[in-house]
């Protein structure tokens, strides 16, 4: 292979960790054989023996990404995300979520009655404390 600039080494690098990001998404869903989410939105059609040959040909382009990154002497440098607050920042989305279920916002759809309003209180008022319980099972 022939030489590249500094800036060709950042593209590549960045593609083929987009490449993974795309095969870590996919393989999630594989994973996915009995769903524990009653809303899950996939169902399983591949059969085991293709799964297996799947992910063994993920493993394969991925040892592909790294050998190439190696020979191009590109560093990949080490995981820096940390997995606690990637789960903090997506339970604040959950937040955000559950409150935008309040009746001060569906009333945009039309007009609520009082058994309505009093529900749906009742329900962000639920689903908020299950979300608090999420979160005082992570470590500080």
């Amino acid at each position: 292979m022939t030489d590249l600039n500094e800036y060709q080494k950042d593209d590549l690098l960045i593609s083929f960790c987009h490449i993974d990001k795309l095969l870590l998404e996919f393989e999630c869903v594989l994973d996915v054989t009995i769903p524990r989410s009653p809303l899950q939105q996939y169902i399983n059609d591949v059969d085991s023996d293709s799964l297996v040959k799947i992910k063994e040909k993920c493993d394969c382009l991925r040892q592909a990404m790294c050998r190439i990154l190696r020979e191009k002497d590109i560093s990949i440098g080490k995981p820096n995300l940390s997995v606690l607050n990637k789960i903090n920042v997506s339970l604040v989305f959950a937040d955000i979520a559950i409150e935008e279920l309040g009746p001060q916002h569906m009333k945009g759809y039309g007009k609520l009655s009082a058994s309505a309003t009093e529900e749906l209180n009742a329900m962000v008022k639920e689903l908020k404390e299950l979300l608090k319980g999420i979160k005082a099972n992570l470590p500080e």
